[in-house]
């Protein structure tokens, strides 16, 4: 198997985000855990203030947003009707 040069969404992201939008689209985001492309480190802070920045900018026009950890499966953040119902990261 040859050795990849840069990082592959969704591949290589930590968590997931999905929102729910009002009208009834659903969108799915992969967290973006690396500064550029050819970055050697991964950091999940990198990607949760990314996702922050999405969040805001959707928040006004979904229903509910929902933030899963990959590796896990597991439920890290749940927003519904503009506030946080869950967060456990």
């Amino acid at each position: 198997m040859p050795i990849r040069k840069r990082w592959a969404i969704p591949i290589d992201s930590h968590s997931k985000m999905i929102v729910w939008f009002s009208d009834s689209n659903i969108k799915t985001f992969y967290s973006l855990d690396w500064g550029s492309g050819h970055s050697r480190s991964k950091d999940k802070a990198i990607g949760f203030q990314r996702f922050q920045k999405k969040i805001t900018h959707y928040i006004p026009h979904a229903k509910k947003i929902k933030i899963y950890d990959l590796a896990s499966n597991t439920l890290i953040a749940h927003y519904e009707s503009g506030q946080m119902l869950l967060t456990l990261h």
